[in-house]
């Protein structure tokens, strides 16, 4: 009896840790997309940027809304910036809230050629 009991109590940690994983893996592709669409965006609005940010999230299944999705433009830097929670079900009938955050931003080298080519 006692072997089932800890053989349970491992599956549940696995899949605890496996769910746990997924929400974190979809949160670095989003943060790697997010980076990416910053870097390359330089001839794009920041909103524009912050839509593409959007389907990317609906694209690995993260819970962010238009409205957790900051982007502004400072001169040549781009920043963008987004929050949001997801509920990571870590045991059965258990959710668990994980918030996530990140801010990526790039320095736009476009124009700085100083008109020589």
């Amino acid at each position: 009896m006692k072997t089932i009991i800890k053989i349970l109590i491992a599956i549940a940690i696995l899949n605890a840790s496996a769910r746990v994983g997924m929400a974190a893996a979809g949160y670095y592709q989003l943060k790697d997309a997010s980076q990416e669409l910053v870097t390359f965006g330089a001839q794009a609005s920041p909103g524009d940027i912050q839509n593409h940010i959007l389907q990317k999230a609906q694209g690995f299944s993260v819970p962010l809304g238009l409205g957790d999705i900051e982007v502004t433009r400072d001169g040549l830097r781009t920043t963008a910036k987004a929050s949001y929670t997801e509920g990571v079900e870590v045991f059965p009938d258990y959710i668990y809230p994980i918030n996530f955050r990140f801010s990526v931003e790039a320095l736009s080298m476009a124009g700085l050629n100083g008109g020589t080519n």
